[in-house]
């Protein structure tokens, strides 16, 4: 096999490091190059030698190295990323590698799309090993993007695997089913439940579609639910703001006493109803903590199972503070999104229930004992879920709130005489099995909606994302983006690791395009002279 540009140079220049200077008869014996072939390769180096770093391009270790960091930055920034190929190129030239490597916008066009093409081959190849296991349960949420013509993306939410992401005319029940039957039907899932926005498209395609309960995303509610009142308690405070920050500038103005004694009554009596507005500002914050408490499957404070009669009732007391506020704030609009809430508790509710059978279910395809499952269902599972909300929240005041109801499972389990008794191996399944089922009770969409949030940073940096461009995107979701446990979304649903796709993508690229001589080339260092005279 004929060697290429690049290896024939490679071979000039370790002949070169290893023998000193010698003569071009010398090294085209060496190397079993013609003499012409050596004279050539020697100028070309001698030409590219513009800075002390140079040199090293052209060994072997530095060729690679080269090859790994240019074709890291065109997957990482230019394809992850959508930077542009004029940046990429203005990058590598003010890093000195313009002179090694093809570095023109041009070039780097045609090796994002070589790339984009091997990403979409690596998929291919990995399809095989893309199957569930038979009946494996998975929950999913749906939700569309408009950048123009609307994308619709369905994900496993325990997972984040996308099943769906693709641009669409239109976001109708019949397009969305013909999406999925791309992957649900020839496949072996059983979907337990199904979170969306409540769109009459997306709860048809959860119930006759998918075959499973449709569930409100709590997010969604509850911005719902918190934003007439919310803003209208925000507008209230920012006029009395203003309107004590006018009186303040007229005291100081004003000579008068008996004027000086009104406007101090007039900022009494603003003080007074600042008072009372972040008095119902903090009523308010503490409803919405409260909501976002009760709506799990245990009860944060007894640790006991929670289904539709509990959650009803224990939601009862903050809805109730929520329509008093709403009588001060938000007027109609504030009690209809009480009402649109209220609506939306059986939802949320089948949610729950729905999680608590394919708990049971799960649990008796594990095991038979009635003890165990009892140690598992009323002392294990609750500390794992509790201990895991515990990592998952940001809000420093839900944290907190969770960390004591985990502390408090934990203590319990400690307790349990099955806990002291269980060796520690069988225990550690148990708790792997806990951790996992926790995983599997999802109320919100937020995968979904963290999803529209980078493909419209994507789309605003590149102006527009094509349909290779998404569907790579797609695979680099599924098959690279890692969690801190370092798991991607296709081993966290299939349950198996795959080959890195960078690693498999770069041993598929080939040589790096090779720089064009530019009239404007600089002349060589005269230092890389003695070295490689011409």
């Amino acid at each position: 096999m004929s060697l290429t540009i690049r290896e024939r140079c490679q071979a000039v220049t370790d002949c070169l490091f290893e023998q000193g200077v010698i003569g071009i008869a010398k090294i085209a014996a060496a190397t079993g190059l013609s003499k012409s072939s050596v004279h050539r390769h020697q100028q070309a180096i001698a030409r590219r030698n513009q800075y002390p770093e140079s040199l090293w391009w052209e060994s072997q270790t530095g060729s690679q190295w080269l090859r790994v960091m240019v074709l890291g930055v065109v997957y990482y920034f230019g394809i992850k990323h959508g930077v542009g190929a004029e940046s990429l190129s203005e990058f590598f030239t003010a890093i000195h590698i313009d002179a090694h490597v093809g570095v023109s916008a041009s070039s780097l066009r045609l090796l994002k799309r070589k790339m984009r093409e091997a990403i979409i081959a690596y998929e291919v190849a990995q399809q095989e090993h893309c199957h569930p296991k038979d009946g494996q349960g998975i929950c999913v949420g749906g939700d569309e993007t408009f950048f123009g013509l609307p994308i619709l993306v369905m994900l496993e939410l325990a997972s984040g695997f996308i099943f769906t992401e693709v641009e669409r005319p239109n976001r109708t029940y019949a397009t969305w089913q013909a999406q999925i039957q791309q992957w649900w039907t020839r496949c072996g899932w059983h979907c337990h439940f199904m979170v969306s926005d409540g769109a009459p498209a997306l709860i048809k395609l959860a119930v006759s579609g998918l075959g499973s309960v449709s569930v409100s995303d709590l997010f969604h509610v509850l911005s719902a639910l918190a934003q007439p009142i919310g803003s209208d308690m925000g507008r209230q405070i920012s006029q009395l703001n203003k309107k004590a920050a006018a009186l303040q500038q007229q005291l100081l103005n004003v000579r008068s006493e008996a004027k000086q004694q009104q406007l101090q009554q007039s900022m009494t009596e603003i003080s007074a109803q600042q008072q009372s507005l972040e008095q119902d500002k903090m009523t308010y914050h503490q409803v919405l903590h409260c909501l976002t408490q009760v709506i799990h499957p245990f009860n944060i404070k007894t640790l006991e199972w929670q289904l539709f009669d509990d959650l009803s009732a224990r939601l009862n007391a903050p809805l109730a503070q929520m329509s008093a506020l709403a009588k001060t704030y938000g007027a109609q609009k504030g009690s209809k999104a009480i009402d649109t809430f209220q609506q939306q508790i059986p939802s949320m509710a089948q949610g729950i229930h729905a999680w608590w059978l394919w708990v049971i279910q799960a649990l008796k395809g594990v095991t038979d004992d009635l003890d165990v499952q009892n140690w598992v269902l009323m002392y294990l599972l609750p500390w794992a879920y509790w201990q895991q909300q515990t990592d998952k929240t940001r809000n420093p005041q839900l944290k907190a709130d969770y960390r004591k109801a985990a502390e408090q499972a934990y203590a319990q389990l400690l307790k349990h005489p099955m806990t002291q008794q269980m060796d520690s191996q069988k225990s550690q399944e148990w708790v792997d099995w806990a951790q996992w089922m926790s995983t599997k009770y999802q109320r919100t969409s937020s995968a979904v909606e963290g999803r529209n949030g980078y493909l419209s940073r994507l789309h605003h940096a590149a102006r527009g994302v094509s349909e290779e461009s998404l569907k790579v995107l797609t695979i680099i979701h599924n098959f690279n983006l890692k969690r801190a446990d370092g798991t991607t979304a296709a081993q966290r649903l299939f349950g198996h690791p795959f080959p890195d796709v960078f690693e498999s993508v770069i041993n598929s690229m080939g040589e790096l395009p090779v720089a064009r001589r530019s009239s404007k080339t600089k002349r060589s260092n005269p230092l890389t002279q003695a070295i490689f005279p011409a």
